[in-house]
């Protein structure tokens, strides 16, 4: 029988990290700081970080770059902006306990942001980050901004025999492949999306769908809604975004995993664990 959720930790559960939203003003971040047990938690702009040791002690004064990420079973961290990290592990390629996941996800979505925020929209004045990185107020017009979540579907579509359909985008690697995913358009309900998607990327109609869970993915500030699918359609990329498709049993998926004919998503991401389940028989049917 086809279990009713799937399990996406740590995402589907009360947070570790708790964002500590009332206490943001300067004088308690600059004293979470210089707290002995603070950790500072530094990524490059290959989005890289150290696993051993993961995170440092802070030191000295709080640089004007740094943002205060929250508290972790009281502990302050914080995350930072570095050139380069020699050898470092990525959120996409390792698999990381609670803590890193949800750490490295905060971090890299707000340092990402500053990266690509820096002036007003409204007036084109330039912005300064207050509440510990989290809010940008404009020097001129006084507006405040915030961090951005772009929405996007992710689906794991399966046809009557209980095939996935698994496609390959040409600016991936070699033989990679993955489900299908794409961005929530404006106005568009995220079932919307689910249906145009997958129609326009594969030619696929969608019979019937469970929701399974979420997960923030920082590159660049998305939030992926996970979801499992059943289409009657035969299935045809469309050459355009995505290069080849197919469907795959799980005997085809173990036997190119195998020869390296197919290189499925690491370990960090929502689709690397919707395709473990549907290869363990564990992924829920999209039929209630």
């Amino acid at each position: 029988m086809s279990p009713s959720r799937l399990s996406l930790p740590p995402w589907d559960r009360r947070a570790l990290l708790d964002r500590d939203v009332e206490d943001r003003d300067p004088e308690s971040v600059q004293r979470a700081w210089a707290e002995d047990t603070a950790r500072l938690l530094r990524v490059d702009f290959e989005s890289r970080f150290t696993l051993d040791p993961f995170g440092i002690p802070t030191t000295g004064e709080l640089p004007d770059d740094v943002a205060f990420l929250g508290r972790v079973g009281g502990v302050a961290w914080f995350a930072q902006r570095v050139d380069r990290i020699e050898g470092g592990a990525t959120i996409r390629d390792f698999r990381l306990n609670d803590l890193q996941y949800q750490t490295v996800s905060a971090g890299l979505a707000v340092l990402n942001w500053h990266q690509n925020t820096r002036f007003c929209p409204r007036c084109g004045g330039q912005l300064r980050y207050t509440r510990g990185g989290f809010v940008a107020a404009c020097v001129i017009c006084g507006r405040e901004h915030f961090p951005r979540t772009d929405p996007a579907i992710i689906v794991a579509v399966l046809d009557q025999s209980d095939r996935l359909f698994l496609a390959h985008q040409s600016v991936w690697a070699k033989n990679r492949v993955s489900i299908l995913a794409g961005f929530i358009e404006a106005g568009e309900s995220a079932e919307n999306a689910l249906y145009r998607e997958v129609a326009e990327e594969a030619k696929l109609e969608i019979e019937a769908y469970r929701f399974l869970g979420s997960q923030p993915w920082p590159f660049s500030r998305s939030l992926m809604l996970g979801y499992v699918a059943r289409s009657h359609s035969s299935g045809q990329v469309d050459r355009v975004e995505l290069e080849w498709g197919n469907w795959y049993s799980r005997n085809d998926v173990d036997r190119g995993v195998a020869t390296g004919a197919l290189n499925l998503p690491g370990p960090g991401s929502i689709a690397a664990q919707v395709i473990s389940a549907w290869r363990t028989g564990t992924l829920p049917a999209p039929e209630d």
